[in-house]
């Protein structure tokens, strides 16, 4: 439970800062998003969550889901209702007399819009007779709570990241020209089964993203890979709840071949070059805007198309984990590429080139925010990958 726990302390902590006196959290067969992140106990019957400034900590739950979260330590005190839940949270909320409470709905961020319709009305029924209380959203501080990790979940991270440059490696050793897409994604099934892990998107031992054409967020296909064709790989590892995502892209050796084209060569340096300069710029304090920038200015000075989505995302419970963006100012992400990187945050660095003579890169890396800048989590790809007949890299 170490990390419920720092994910407590901290969610304490930004509510002082934010002048909110409590959050609560209601919810039923596990129905709030956030659950898994805080208090990472959940709840069969209607419950409550509540977690206040400076009154404690307090779930209000059914007996029947009484027994783990009394065993989790995180509660200073867990009510169990036999029959009501509405008069114990409003004996609850008589005793604590607060004037602030935080509430999970939100117009943009979907790890914040736990409250259904039907609970948000149910609560304010019951908490009808508190009139001065006010009810705020919780998106400012849960988004924090979600995109600045602990010192726990640092580590697992790592540690997800750590396997997947491992498997990568061992991937490579046997990939070879002739294999399909489908081939090639059961590379990594085998490997994530020889160390008990799953794919960090679906939670199951599924192929990655194996695409040598028809690029897209999809599955593996039948195409087989041939002599001369550039493949992205894209891969992600659970490790205890928390993420990698890292993306390589391949090339498979013609014969007579002892190094890619020149164009292609001169992509990857420029796509790695564009990666280093968005790290040097990934400072406390600078717009998630800011860093997509100087990667997308950097490939329009080179000649080669802009960028097509955001130079990068967060990471953390989740291959795509919300809060701040880097990407452009672009309707269709809201205020994310607004947010300013704070230490603890962990990115992926992904700035990619799709070209119509059928070069397609992406190489994509994570960091973590401290004091002094980006931090580099994964193994760096320096050099094209490149594959022969005879397996050699």
């Amino acid at each position: 439970m170490t990390i419920y726990k720092e994910k407590v302390e901290q969610s304490i902590k930004y509510l002082t800062e934010s002048q909110v006196d409590a959050w609560l959290i209601y919810t039923s067969e596990s129905s709030d998003p956030c659950l898994p992140l805080i208090p990472g106990v959940s709840t069969v019957g209607p419950g409550v969550f509540l977690f206040t400034q400076n009154n404690g900590c307090y779930a209000v739950c059914s007996s029947i889901d009484a027994q783990d979260i009394e065993e989790s330590g995180i509660f200073d005190e867990v009510i169990k209702h036999e029959v009501s839940l509405e008069n114990s949270l409003k004996e609850l909320m008589r005793k604590l007399s607060l004037k602030k409470v935080a509430l999970n709905y939100s117009l943009e961020e979907p790890l914040a819009d736990g409250l259904t319709t039907g609970r948000y009305r149910w609560l304010m029924r019951v908490l009808g007779e508190f009139q001065n209380m006010e009810f705020v959203s919780s998106e400012p501080f849960l988004t924090r709570l979600r995109s600045i990790k602990s010192t726990a979940e640092i580590t697992a991270i790592q540690t997800a990241i750590d396997i997947t440059i491992e498997i990568y490696e061992d991937v490579f050793k046997n990939l070879r020209p002739g294999m399909s897409e489908i081939e090639a994604g059961d590379l990594f099934v085998t490997e994530m089964n020889k160390r008990d892990v799953v794919n960090g998107v679906d939670r199951t031992p599924s192929r990655p993203i194996v695409m040598k054409e028809n690029i897209a967020h999809r599955p593996p296909s039948e195409a087989i890979i041939e002599k001369g064709d550039l493949v992205i790989f894209d891969f992600s590892v659970d490790y205890k709840g928390y993420v990698s995502d890292i993306a390589r892209t391949v090339y498979f050796l013609k014969d007579g071949e002892t190094k890619p084209p020149e164009r292609i060569i001169n992509t990857f340096n420029t796509i790695h070059h564009a990666i280093s300069i968005a790290k040097e710029g990934m400072m406390p304090g600078k717009k998630g805007y800011e860093i997509d920038k100087i990667a997308r200015d950097h490939y329009v000075n080179k000649g080669y198309p802009e960028i097509s989505h955001a130079t990068g995302h967060q990471i953390g419970r989740d291959v795509h984990d919300g809060g701040v963006l880097l990407g452009p100012t672009w309707e269709r992400y809201g205020q994310a590429p607004y947010g300013e990187l704070e230490v603890g945050m962990v990115f992926t660095i992904e700035p990619t080139i799709f070209m119509e003579e059928n070069i397609h890169f992406i190489v994509e890396e994570n960091v973590l925010i401290t004091e002094k800048g980006a931090k580099w989590l994964s193994k760096r790809q320096n050099e094209c990958i490149c594959i022969s007949e005879k397996v050699d890299l």
